[in-house]
């Protein structure tokens, strides 16, 4: 442990106390002193004169004791512990929560205890700047402590043990993070070379224990190909003998730790590895979400589709208005994907004949100048009015606001198998891909937008997919 660690701990913890208390101080002067103090006469109905008066002396007293309680349940929830290393919206969210369940508390004892605060207005505000005043705290915080950590203080001594593709992915995201630094590199067997992505390579496996012994490292990384039960046994022996932190990586960089669930099996603890973070209640409330998001969304929408349904039956009267394309969705289930008809009734067939001109030279086909898409397609296209029918398909659980895209049967047959995990969820109208280039990813790239979505969902980057995808279906970025 680290002095530095003992320093920021400490620091988020008398900062925390001191902002709670501040918010609620703010709100009682708010309400009882300042309440004059109005712009134009309809704030007045909100703030009118308070009819009970608390001296500031007695509001100390219960606001210390407000703020004992909420720092007791942040102390309880971890919120202090050592090495804070989470992103900044999740740690919000857990202030956020622990907040509320501190406040809930309170109003409990007064519930119980049959005493009645002297104002409802001030403890509601309090609670409002408090977080404020909370989540400005840790973000002033966190940027002190990104300045320490540039200037070399507080910064952790690694030692990567590695020298296969893990070890690439480990090191390189390991140098972008400056609360870190590389202390050197170790390699499973004894290697000419003296650098490893810049970073010095110390010697071999063999020599682990003397470089504990002699160099003056905080933490040992494991990021090895070649891993073995008993190998790592060894590491950890040694590493925790001379009080080093040891951690470790699967095969799979943070694709298993990215969603684990531990539980016992008669006793026995036991891991479960999920292919996805989506799952479980998560799941439940992403339905019920969607199902009445695309209810509403038809409903509003509804003229809309009507009037694009009536121009394309206009156009061309013997031709279907709706395409439905035959795609793989949730665990590998066939669906009709609805979409308006923006290409020539017989684009399918057309297809073969153009393969040799696809674009992207993958997987995926792709034209820039599709002779298929008809005149009135490429504008549907261009604004993804094309794709309103899938709310649709969203009705029908076939289908997300947000997911990986649909691929066609035949693109999925083609995949690599590691690829066809994306099909753990529901396909998105759009899609973390959809909001980082369209259609000009290749396969590989939009592959890789997938699995950072499968791994990392949650209901926050849905709202920010959502979001974005606006903006881009407004600007018409990327589209084709």
């Amino acid at each position: 442990m680290k002095l530095s660690d003992i320093g920021f701990a400490m620091s988020r913890l008398i900062l925390d106390a001191v902002t709670i208390m501040a918010g609620l101080l703010l709100a009682y002067f708010w309400r009882m002193h300042w309440y004059q103090m109005h712009v134009g006469e309809a704030l007045w109905k909100f703030f009118p004169a308070p009819t009970t008066y608390m001296t500031v002396e007695v509001f100390v007293g219960w606001a210390i004791k407000i703020t004992a309680v909420v720092m007791l349940v942040l102390i309880i929830r971890g919120e202090y512990r050592f090495q804070a290393e989470e992103k900044f919206s999740r740690e919000i969210t857990h202030l956020f929560w622990s907040l509320l369940a501190g406040l809930a508390i309170v109003l409990a004892y007064f519930f119980f205890a049959q005493w009645h605060f002297f104002s409802r207005l001030v403890f509601g505000l309090g609670s409002v700047f408090a977080l404020i005043f909370l989540v400005f705290g840790r973000l002033i915080l966190r940027q002190i402590r990104l300045q320490c950590y540039r200037q070399g203080w507080g910064r952790k001594r690694i030692l990567v043990i590695g020298s296969g593709s893990i070890a690439d992915q480990v090191i390189n995201r390991l140098k972008s993070q400056p609360q870190y630094n590389i202390d050197g590199v170790l390699t499973e067997k004894t290697s000419r070379k003296r650098r490893l992505h810049g970073i010095p390579i110390l010697g071999a496996l063999p020599a682990f224990e003397d470089i504990l012994k002699k160099r003056n490292i905080d933490e040992v990384w494991l990021a090895s190909d070649q891993g073995t039960e008993d190998l790592t046994d060894q590491l950890v022996q040694q590493a925790h003998i001379h009080h080093k932190k040891f951690r470790f990586f699967p095969d799979e960089l943070g694709m298993d730790l990215a969603a684990v669930s531990s539980s016992t099996f008669l006793g026995m603890p036991m891991l479960t590895l999920l292919s996805t973070k989506l799952d479980n209640w998560g799941l439940v409330l992403k339905t019920i979400v969607d199902f009445f998001l695309a209810i509403i969304a038809i409903a509003i929408l509804s003229p809309v589709m009507l009037v694009v349904a009536a121009i394309i039956w206009l156009k061309e009267p013997e031709a279907p208005i709706i395409y439905r394309s035959r795609r793989v969705g949730r665990n590998g289930r066939h669906f009709d994907c609805l979409k308006f008809r923006t290409m020539i009734p017989n684009a399918d067939q057309v297809k073969a004949e153009l393969k040799s001109k696809n674009e992207r030279g993958d997987i995926l086909f792709k034209m820039k100048d599709d002779p298929r898409i008809t005149p009135f397609g490429k504008f549907l296209r261009k604004s993804s009015i094309d794709e309103l029918p899938q709310l649709f398909n969203i009705l029908r659980l076939e289908m997300s606001f947000i997911g990986p895209r649909p691929h066609l049967v035949e693109e999925v047959a083609q995949y690599p198998a590691l690829d066809r995990k994306v099909l753990s969820i529901r396909p998105g109208i759009s899609g973390f891909a959809q909001i980082n280039g369209r259609s000009s990813l290749t396969f590989a790239e939009e592959m890789r937008y997938e699995m950072y979505y499968l791994k990392n969902w949650s209901l926050w980057l849905d709202a920010i997919i959502f979001l974005k995808s606006i903006w881009v279906v407004v600007t018409g970025k990327d589209a084709s």
